[in-house]
């Protein structure tokens, strides 16, 4: 699979976007694991854009702090910093002609917030998408 763009985009009432520092150290990973929204279904190396779209949605609590939010299939994640609270989060794939664009939501306290990517498959088969949220504190 290729990535062929990012996008973090965030609502004018969000919460300003915090660059994070190292990430946290073991201890703090054993308190605060890695959360994931994630999918498997088979997907077509050349979809078209008259193909339907997919989506898995899921309600998460998270703790006020900085986060490192990223598609599953992508490397590195955004820096995000997120208020206390619940969020729905939803992930869509949608095909388009030769590639696809994931859509990544969170919506709760904060406001909205969204990450799009766009990636293409060399073959097709059965893949897991989607996005996690790693705590850095």
């Amino acid at each position: 699979m290729a990535r062929t763009s990012r996008t973090l985009l965030a609502g004018a009432a969000l919460t300003t976007m915090a660059v994070l520092g190292s990430p946290g150290t073991a201890s703090a990973a054993q308190d605060h694991p890695t959360a994931y929204n994630t999918k498997t279904q088979f997907l077509d190396a050349s979809p078209d854009s008259g193909m339907a779209m997919s989506c898995v949605e899921r309600s998460i609590y998270l703790a006020t702090g900085d986060y490192r939010w990223g598609h599953v299939w992508a490397d590195g994640g955004e820096p995000i910093r997120l208020p206390a609270g619940t969020y729905t989060w939803t992930d869509c794939l949608d095909p388009q002609n030769g590639y696809y664009t994931q859509q990544s939501r969170l919506r709760g306290p904060g406001g909205t917030y969204d990450l799009i990517e766009s990636w293409q498959l060399w073959e097709d088969g059965t893949y897991e998408w989607g996005s996690y949220l790693d705590p850095q504190f």
